[in-house]
């Protein structure tokens, strides 16, 4: 069981350390959109990069930021229905969902990701949506990175939540 908390608080404390260190690619989100829209109000002159550029911070900070949320179990749930069960069932239909949907399918996505990301950096690909054509695997990667782990933070909360049913609903460890 030692072994298996380890290995829990290791996936964690990877979560909550992404999540806090991503959050800092809001300042230059923040400052590159504000530019823009300066530049286009005051002189009527837009930016050719920042539309890119918020879109590869933006989308980098989101899907890194998922493992984070994920270990701190803030996804939306509905909670109207779910509040009102007892520990031992919620704890029921999250195994029974992580198990069936969950993992399934951020294997999936996390596979693709890391084939795409593989493949972007082989051909060194581009934007060709934007006229300055910045490169784009590193934003491939980050979005890689991003599933893996929440991935492996859903496999966090997967063990976790077994466990504390084994033990009856309370804390596992």
């Amino acid at each position: 069981m030692i072994v298996i908390q380890k290995i829990y608080y290791g996936i964690s404390l990877a979560s909550e350390w992404s999540g806090k260190a991503v959050r800092w690619l809001l300042i230059p989100l923040i400052i590159s959109i504000a530019y823009d829209v300066f530049m286009r109000y005051v002189f009527n002159s837009p930016t050719i990069w920042s539309f890119t550029l918020s879109y590869m911070l933006g989308a980098t900070v989101i899907v890194i930021g998922f493992a984070y949320v994920h270990y701190h179990r803030g996804h939306v749930t509905v909670d109207l229905i779910y509040a009102r069960f007892p520990t031992k069932v919620k704890l029921i239909i999250d195994v029974f969902f992580t198990a069936v949907f969950f993992l399934p399918l951020f294997l999936m996505l996390t596979v693709v990701s890391i084939k795409h990301a593989w493949w972007s950096c082989s051909v060194n690909e581009i934007a060709t949506e934007s006229v300055w054509y910045p490169i784009i695997w590193p934003f491939k990667i980050a979005f890689a990175l991003g599933f893996v782990l929440l991935f492996l933070q859903g496999i966090a909360n997967f063990i976790k939540d077994v466990a504390s049913l084994a033990k009856g609903g309370g804390e596992p460890w």
